[in-house]
């Protein structure tokens, strides 16, 4: 049987443990406001960090539009000078022609083929790829380019067809694999066409 001194002293060890446990939950309970108001906080930054990323997004979508379009007028500046400089000197190799067309786009069976000057003499075609900066992209589109022809210009085919490309800024190696592949090389030389034709 339990003294009333025990009891006591068990009552009073019971009210120091519930004060301890109450003094644990007042901490516990204020940890979790800070910890809810730091996550407030942070779901106010990531909000914050969200419309400035949305932001940059538009920044971005509208800087790319604008370099696009740069590049389309840049391109277009390029193909007017060798469309011009050909329609008054309109010679591939040792070969003069006659008419000289832009953008000639033909379709046939879903398929398309766009070629950006198109020369012509009733005997021989000449094609010319333009670029602003040739690549070796550019040479391999040529490449597409000739090997095509005959499809989507069934009405050259008796034509001799003469290949070339021009640009604007075009490195050394790029030229020589063109006049390896026959194709002449046209440059932009300030308001001048330097032009080299394959052997």
């Amino acid at each position: 049987m339990i003294t009333y001194q025990e009891l006591m002293e068990s009552i009073a060890e019971l009210q120091k443990s519930q004060e301890k446990t109450e003094k644990y939950i007042q901490e516990t309970s204020e940890q979790m406001r800070q910890t809810d108001e730091q996550m407030k906080k942070t779901d106010e930054q990531m909000k914050q960090t969200d419309m400035q990323m949305k932001k940059t997004d538009k920044q971005i979508k509208a800087l790319s539009r604008n370099i696009d379009g740069v590049n389309k007028s840049i391109g277009l500046e390029v193909e007017d000078f060798f469309y011009s400089s050909l329609k008054e000197n309109p010679i591939l190799g040792n070969t003069k022609f006659d008419y000289v067309y832009q953008n000639s786009k033909r379709d046939f069976k879903g398929e398309s083929q766009e070629i950006d000057i198109l020369l012509e003499n009733g005997s021989t075609v000449g094609v010319v790829e333009v670029k602003n900066k040739v690549s070796q992209k550019s040479i391999d589109q040529l490449d597409t380019i000739m090997e095509r022809f005959d499809y989507f210009h069934p009405i050259y085919k008796d034509y001799k067809v003469i290949g070339a490309i021009a640009g604007k800024i075009f490195p050394k190696h790029l030229q020589t694999q063109a006049l390896n592949k026959g194709y002449s090389v046209l440059m932009q030389q300030g308001k001048h066409r330097e032009q080299i034709d394959p052997k």
